[in-house]
């Protein structure tokens, strides 16, 4: 194994890629570079470029730690609404027992129930319904991450994002 000297912003960059604990900085790079064991280029898969890039949203609003729970949700579902728009309509099938968490219009959340509280999600064309607990909050970004593919790690920050 060969040692290297690299800058700081570099170190921190892998750093902040980290998918676990103890994931060593060549685990890392060849997971970003999509490079197998032997060194060659490895097939692209989706799951890693999604994981990366929730790391990056995550570390782009980390502002909004000051933000209500609310307003830190919205900015994260749009914000992975726009990484992968074709994939995020996936959220339209998360529903409860009778209500409409998802939808295209304030007005199809409304339908379910008066005290939902639909907010509409940046300017993506979703709503998300808002009237809940922060720890249910929890649970529908859970929903909505591991649905579209994102990793426990990943999805796990998120929740500690919405806490």
């Amino acid at each position: 194994m060969k040692s290297i000297q690299i800058d700081e912003d570099l170190y921190q960059y892998i750093a902040a890629h980290t998918e676990q604990i103890g994931e060593s900085a060549t685990s890392i790079l060849r997971r970003l570079l999509n490079l197998s064991a032997s060194g060659t280029v490895a097939a692209v898969m989706p799951s890693s470029t999604t994981r990366m890039e929730l790391s990056e949203i995550l570390a782009g609003l980390a502002y909004m730690r000051r933000y209500v729970v609310v307003d830190r949700m919205l900015k994260l579902l749009e914000a992975v609404c726009a990484k992968n728009p074709k994939e995020f309509e996936k959220v339209l099938q998360i529903r409860g027992r009778s209500r409409c968490y998802f939808a295209k219009s304030e007005a199809e959340i409304l339908k379910s129930s008066d005290s939902t509280q639909p907010k509409k999600i940046g300017n993506t064309g979703y709503w998300v319904m808002t009237n809940s607990p922060t720890n249910q909050k929890q649970v529908l970004m859970r929903d909505v991450l591991g649905k579209l593919g994102y990793s426990d790690a990943s999805v796990k920050a998120a929740i500690e994002f919405l806490s």
